[in-house]
């Protein structure tokens, strides 16, 4: 199981840009492959998994109207939370829905359901967007905290600001990964703040790096804040030379 975990953050790190340390997290927050899906055995090789996804297209291609009906609505269910009205398999469900016949009987019940996968992707949107919120306020906060002292790098050498720097990236990154995702530094000297979010843009970084935390970010010696999706980065003047 440990090896077969490495091999996967190893993979990962190379084909996602993400340090292994960030791929722990996303793994942890249920981002990525379980331990179930990462087991030993479990892992195909290119040829296995071609074969598999072949023969799936053959079970769906030869699923009946009335199947992919009923295979839509379980995929809706799956994983459904009905109090906030968000969650099941939408895609899944989409798919079924799709190759359903538009002279089949079943097709009657499509578009109400394409109506509820819409009404739940906004859902989800709004609820993402209320977590981003509320998480860019309390990052506010934790930056004003830890760059309260930023001018005290002034004493210290590069690597002590390199330091601060990493340790700064740190503290923002245990905040909570769904909110911001994963916080690392970036470039050489980790002179770069790098937010690995999905949603993460210009306006995202904007929120975070306010104007009354720019001069502590540059005291630190931070030269940029930026997306790791490249939608969005903040150049930041260098910090003078001490």
């Amino acid at each position: 199981m440990a090896s077969a975990l490495g091999r996967v953050l190893t993979i990962g790190a190379l084909v996602l840009g993400l340090p292994a340390a960030c791929l722990g997290t996303l793994l942890a927050y249920g981002k990525a492959l379980s331990e179930a899906e990462v087991a030993e055995g479990i892992l195909l090789t290119p040829e296995e998994a071609r074969a598999r996804s072949e023969e799936l297209a053959r079970r769906f291609a030869a699923m009946t109207d009335a199947q992919h009906l009923a295979a839509a609505r379980e995929a809706m269910a799956r994983g459904f939370d009905p109090a906030r009205r968000v969650g099941g398999g939408l895609d899944g469900a989409e798919a079924h829905l799709r190759a359903i016949a538009e002279a089949a009987p079943e097709h009657a019940e499509v578009a109400p359901l394409r109506d509820e996968i819409a009404r739940r992707r906004a859902a989800m949107h709004a609820l993402m967007l209320r977590r981003r919120d509320a998480m860019i306020a309390r990052a506010n906060g934790k930056l004003t905290e830890l760059l309260r002292d930023a001018d005290d790098a002034a004493r210290d050498d590069e690597w002590g600001r390199r330091a601060r720097r990493i340790a700064l990236a740190r503290a923002l990154d245990e905040l909570s990964a769904p909110g911001l995702g994963c916080v690392h530094t970036e470039r050489p000297w980790a002179v770069a703040l790098r937010f690995d979010h999905g949603r993460c843009d210009r306006a995202m970084l904007d929120r975070l790096a306010r104007p009354e935390h720019v001069t502590g970010l540059r005291a630190l010696g931070f030269q940029a804040v930026i997306c790791g999706n490249g939608r969005g980065a903040i150049e930041l003047a260098a910090a003078p030379a001490r």
